[in-house]
């Protein structure tokens, strides 16, 4: 087995992490202040050509590997998640519109996605009684010819003030708990849109979290993504791919976690003792592993093998494992650790909700346990 990047994977790293240096690494700790939005870096990051990565060249994008995709956000996210989650979820939207995107939707939206001229993707799948449970989603749909009038509201989603188009899920009448659900795509001048409440948040406080209303919002029908009724099965094969980037994330978190810590050491090595050292020793190896993991479900996705356990294996295991990096480089700082002047405590909080969000660490071990199962019979 070949552990080395090839010459595409490495370039694309070293394009991500010159980017993170240039335009994210220097306003981190300002943006997770005030807090605001880091619009100009992920339009730079579009224009550097790191939004959309796995979008076919056929179809405008740069056409590389989920592999080259997971070491971009792993660097990116390294100096600042914010601004990785929000690319990654950008980057989710555009590859879900290029895999089923009718050639009329693939030119309107892929474009404005892959240059900067959207600012943001969403991903707009869960709502206030529907989170980790997608069968409980109420938002409806109905087809009142020639348009699609949607109501309800949607909760916690991702760079909602920005998203210059955003994928909906609305039941359209064809069963009952995950049945019946299809996708849109809607954009924000939709007569009967509104962005809602913003969330004030622990962590990621640069990338904003808001509700969406829908009231009577009429779009056109040719706004349907996929096929009526199918919206489940791509929201699920959307979020298979879309653990590999929160793994990605994380594990840039943990990275960036300890690299702070090899530094306070270097400046106060009378603390470093035997303690510390196997301490940091074994947040390395955890680190590596989770890695190993991560880019073992990328290369299943660009092989075109079955993914989706592998995927929760490397989501739950690198969240958990970055969030005790974090904790860990905390303690290890001590009473530096708990203040501003050294990052571990951005990253502490900014890590916690990775184990959330793109599903639970709980729904990934259910994914994981049927896979096995099934396999099993």
């Amino acid at each position: 087995m070949d552990f080395t990047w090839t010459e595409e994977q490495e370039t694309i790293r070293r394009r991500a992490a010159r980017f993170a240096a240039e335009y994210v690494a220097p306003y981190a700790a300002k943006w997770d202040r005030e807090p605001s939005f880091p619009e100009s870096a992920v339009r730079a990051c579009a224009r550097t050509g790191l939004t959309g990565l796995t979008v076919p060249k056929e179809l405008g994008g740069p056409g590389a590997s989920t592999v080259s995709y997971a070491l971009a956000i792993t660097e990116i996210a390294a100096a600042c998640s914010s601004t990785a989650v929000t690319i990654a979820v950008t980057s989710m939207v555009a590859e879900t519109i290029a895999r089923l995107g009718t050639p009329e939707q693939q030119e309107r939206y892929l474009p404005p996605l892959l240059s900067g001229e959207f600012a943001a993707g969403s991903f707009a799948l869960s709502e206030p009684g529907a989170g980790s449970d997608a069968g409980a989603l109420r938002t409806r749909a109905e087809y009142r010819d020639p348009d699609v009038v949607i109501h309800g509201e949607k909760s916690w989603i991702s760079s909602g003030p920005y998203a210059g188009v955003f994928v909906v899920w609305a039941r359209t009448g064809e069963g009952e708990g995950t049945r019946g659900m299809s996708a849109f795509l809607v954009e924000p001048s939709d007569p009967g849109f509104s962005v809602g409440r913003k969330e004030e948040k622990m962590g990621l406080r640069a990338s904003p979290t808001v509700s969406l209303n829908f009231e009577d919002c009429h779009i056109p029908k040719e706004r349907l993504l996929g096929e009526t009724g199918r919206g489940f099965r791509i929201a699920m094969q959307a979020l298979d791919g879309g653990r590999i980037g929160v793994a990605s994330q994380a594990l840039g978190i943990a990275r960036a976690a300890i690299d702070v810590v090899e530094r306070y050491y270097q400046v106060h090595s009378h603390r470093l003792g035997a303690f510390e050292k196997g301490r940091l020793a074994q947040m390395k190896a955890e680190f590596v592993a989770a890695r190993l993991m991560i880019l073992r479900a990328a290369w299943r996705k660009d092989n075109g093998v079955p993914f989706s356990a592998k995927a929760a294996m490397a989501k739950a295991f690198s969240t958990e494992t970055a969030n005790k990096i974090c904790q860990e480089a905390v303690n290890l700082l001590g009473e530096d650790g708990c203040t501003d002047d050294y990052p571990v405590e951005r990253l502490f909080r900014d890590c916690r909700v990775t184990t959330i969000y793109e599903g639970t660490s709980e729904i990934q071990r259910i994914v994981i346990s049927r896979s096995f199962l099934r396999d099993a019979t």
